[in-house]
């Protein structure tokens, strides 16, 4: 029995023993078994119970809909939905927990939900690398995206926004890329770095949060480049942090402290206006 013929050998038992609705598992050129892909809610109903079903690097698609469930991801697998998170919806079946909680995993993905209804957070990554978590509508929660001791992850593309308390918040988590997401309207911070150092920031927009656009504390050589950080009570803060590299960042303060500025120059304006025309009407 040659290798080519035992492994589609095993690839068939395993396919036989998978449960009916477990996804599509199949051979790559090579004669090995590649993963799987399973689709929610044809194959399962919830899609806790896909991932529970689902093999290490499987994919679980999720079809639109609202969802009211938590999930628990303990090992490497992509989750995402078919159309996008304006028409797949999660919200916490238990508002207690995170929507979706990601323990001690490398290299896993969380792609396309709207994530809603926890007094926890959206996502909560716990001692987890490598993982991608992209494309994501997260309000309504505590926290949106919550990262602790949890390195080399990539955020993008997220929105996170209008929470009850934090947008992004890193704790004890380096090395990860946050690019390209929203952070506003939350009801303390946009993102938020404590003692979490060598992160990336790259064009975020975090703007209306009622306190901090961005806050580094005691966290160290992070790097922001290009973000945009509009209309917060105080722009970005820095605490108990050196070595951070800040590069071509916008900025601009709570609009309330603009406007009287502004108006003091208009002012000023049409003073100097209307003495001008009162000189030119009564020159003699």
């Amino acid at each position: 029995m040659n290798k080519r013929f035992m492994a589609a050998f095993i690839c068939t038992i395993v396919l036989m023993l998978e449960a009916a609705g477990a996804g599509i598992l199949g051979m790559n050129l090579n004669g090995s078994c590649y993963a799987a892909v399973i689709h929610v809610p044809d194959n399962y109903k919830t899609i806790q119970g896909a991932v529970e079903k689902a093999l290490p690097k499987d994919t679980i698609i999720v079809k639109e809909g609202v969802y009211r469930e938590n999930i628990v991801l303990t090992k490497p697998l992509t989750i995402k939905s078919g159309k996008g998170p304006d028409f797949t919806s999660i919200q916490a079946g238990n508002s207690d927990e995170p929507v979706f909680k990601v323990s001690n995993v490398k290299e896993a993905a969380i792609i396309g939900f709207k994530i809603t209804g926890s007094s926890a957070s959206g996502i909560h990554l716990i001692n987890s690398q490598y993982n991608d978590i992209s494309s994501n509508k997260i309000s309504g929660n505590e926290i949106g995206i919550f990262l602790l001791s949890s390195n080399n992850n990539t955020l993008t593309n997220n929105q996170a926004d209008s929470n009850e308390q934090i947008g992004i918040y890193l704790e004890l988590s380096n090395n990860n890329t946050l690019k390209e997401n929203s952070a506003s309207q939350n009801n303390d911070k946009g993102i938020f770095l404590s003692s979490s150092n060598s992160n990336s920031l790259i064009k975020n927009s975090i703007y209306l949060n009622a306190w901090n656009g961005i806050t580094l504390w005691s966290s160290h050589n992070n790097m922001l480049q290009d973000n945009y950080v509009f209309r917060n009570t105080y722009g970005i803060v820095i605490s108990d942090s050196e070595g951070s590299s800040l590069t071509d960042n916008s900025t601009w303060s709570n609009i309330n402290i603009i406007m009287p500025v502004l108006l003091i120059y208009t002012g000023i304006i049409l003073y100097i206006i209307e003495k001008r025309i009162f000189a030119l009407l009564y020159t003699e």
